[in-house]
């Protein structure tokens, strides 16, 4: 009876209770925010095909109608297969574009497209600014091929397409993340959750690097939960605002 009483009330808030160990704090939260506002804007920067090892393509996909967003990919043939697995949502604006800071383009090192097949899927995700990135995952440089891509800036991408609010900024961009979200003028905008791949245990973040990422984020209000991989940083502001409503 008590246990029926506690689902009910959990259920009218959006909320459930799960084993500790299921727990995926994103996508709890994504479905907080989408219980309160029937709608939700995200903004996808190293999207990939959309689909291979994304946080959030189920999500998105099973709430197609509530979502809008914007998925950037730079490496051309994994953006004309991200528009592929994409083209039943018209809501989502897709981008074959880089974010950097300062340049406009850059030397993306990726595996070989003609080659990837001989090797093992997560392969597809590790294009990267840097190109000593893959000696983490002690991959051949024989794999490796550099491709030219456009970029433009986080502030340039919010004006030109004309962003007022990002309710999920997720990032993957295997070395860059911390450069992306250092860059962020939270006064402009300020994202009431940013999922960035931290990946301290392979190295592709250092500590110091990742602590000075943390401190920006809770000098603007970011709370940040640690994953063993990726980690979520949440605006705590709007988590007071929605449950003191």
């Amino acid at each position: 009876m008590i246990k029926n009483i506690i689902k009910k009330v959990l259920d009218k808030k959006g909320l459930k209770i799960v084993p500790k160990d299921e727990v995926n704090f994103l996508l709890t939260m994504l479905y907080f925010f989408l219980k309160r506002q029937n709608k939700l804007f995200y903004v996808q920067i190293g999207a990939n095909d959309g689909v291979s090892f994304d946080p959030i393509f189920n999500f998105v996909m099973e709430n197609k109608e509530k979502i809008h967003g914007i998925v950037i990919e730079p490496s051309i043939d994994f953006y004309n297969q991200l528009v592929e697995n994409y083209k039943n949502l018209d809501n989502v604006k897709k981008l074959n574009i880089a974010i950097h800071n300062t340049e406009k383009k850059m030397d993306l090192y990726r595996v070989d497209k003609n080659k990837i097949e001989k090797l093992p899927d997560w392969t597809k995700g590790i294009g990267s600014f840097n190109k000593e990135h893959h000696n983490l995952s002690n991959l051949s440089q024989e794999f490796i091929v550099k491709e030219s891509v456009n970029c433009i800036s986080f502030k340039e991408l919010i004006e030109q397409n004309n962003i007022e609010n990002i309710d999920l900024l997720q990032i993957d961009t295997e070395g860059y993340d911390a450069e992306i979200i250092s860059n962020i003028d939270f006064n402009s905008i300020k994202p009431k959750l940013i999922h960035f791949e931290h990946g301290m245990r392979e190295g592709v973040m250092s500590r110091s690097t990742f602590d000075n990422v943390s401190a920006i984020l809770h000098k603007n209000g970011y709370e940040i939960i640690i994953e063993p991989f990726d980690a979520l940083a949440y605006n705590l502001n709007t988590f007071y605002d929605y449950l003191t409503k």
